[in-house]
């Protein structure tokens, strides 16, 4: 009888102890990257001097994305984005963390394997099949926000999203080879009941790496985007939007893609109409922090995170 009783206890911790390997190697990683923004901006109505914070959190599938914005030393906005599944379709949600509201109109995501397409709700990009069945891999089934951000990157201003840095935020520093080959963007008018289709167009260079994006439409130009590879260790970005003829943002980007801590940002910001001219100097730096206790926390944990890791 007590050999049955020791040889029960001795089966019950053998499950215990499996059990708890088992929920440890599912238990997710949370990680970290905090960027420190410093800017100078010089307009008409005279110069500032603005230091803000973005902390993104996020676990090891990178299914979750929590971006925390910090400004004047108090935490300002924070949105949740998540990946989920319902039926043949992803859906890209953003949802603010201090009230629950949604940040963003939910983006819907669906695969085309025979035309190795992706469409964000009405809008189609086309995909080379290798580049295609990467994102399809670590977007379709792993749900990682991330490498859906990566694809979106030029786009992401037209989908309401302005709190990704995308060239801080990827491992992925520059395109090792040809990813994007065009793609038909339909964008609201805020003013009007009008639609604007823009055609994305992609030039690489043999190497395979992006050269320059540019989307028009009949008319004009919305977006376009020429890289240039200065040497080993600078990468420079000439980016133009034009915002429905109201607003035009001339924006020069340089980095270093071998260490990528440090960005340095200019904005030539233009009023139509108004003959009025802003620029914004902006210098952004990245720290990698190992570890976080959760991705939500409060505006307390959120500071004192900070605070540590000046």
């Amino acid at each position: 009888m007590i050999r049955l009783v020791f040889a029960a206890i001795f089966n019950f911790l053998i499950v215990l102890t499996a059990t708890a390997q088992q929920s440890q190697k599912q238990a997710k990683v949370c990680k970290g990257i905090l960027l420190t923004r410093l800017t100078a901006l010089k307009s008409p109505d005279g110069n500032e001097k603005d230091t803000s914070k973005i902390l993104y959190a996020y676990n090891d599938s990178k299914d979750s994305l929590f971006v925390y914005k910090i400004a004047a030393g108090l935490l300002s906005e924070a949105t949740a984005y998540s990946l989920t599944a319902n039926g043949n379709s992803l859906y890209l949600r953003g949802k603010s963390i201090l009230n629950g509201a949604e940040s963003i109109e939910p983006l819907k995501i669906t695969f085309s394997d025979t035309k190795h397409t992706l469409l964000v709700n009405q809008d189609e990009y086309w995909l080379y099949p290798e580049f295609y069945a990467k994102v399809k891999q670590q977007v379709g089934v792993q749900h990682s926000v991330i490498s859906l951000f990566n694809l979106l990157e030029d786009y992401l201003e037209d989908y309401s999203i302005s709190d990704i840095y995308q060239v801080l935020l990827s491992d992925r520093h520059e395109r090792s080879g040809k990813s994007i080959q065009k793609s038909r963007i339909i964008t609201q008018r805020s003013q009007s009941d009008l639609k604007d289709t823009w055609n994305y167009k992609y030039q690489y260079k043999p190497s395979g790496k992006l050269e320059s994006v540019k989307a028009t439409s009949t008319e004009e130009t919305h977006f376009s985007k020429k890289m240039s590879y200065r040497n080993p260790s600078l990468i420079e970005i000439n980016i133009y939007r034009n915002t429905e003829d109201r607003q035009i943002i001339s924006r020069k980007i340089t980095y270093n893609p071998l260490k990528i801590n440090l960005v340095k940002l200019t904005d030539r910001v233009e009023i139509t109409g108004k003959n009025t001219e802003t620029l914004i100097n902006a210098t952004i730096s990245r720290k990698v922090i190992a570890k976080l206790k959760s991705l939500q926390m409060s505006q307390e944990e959120v500071m004192m995170l900070v605070e540590l890791n000046k």
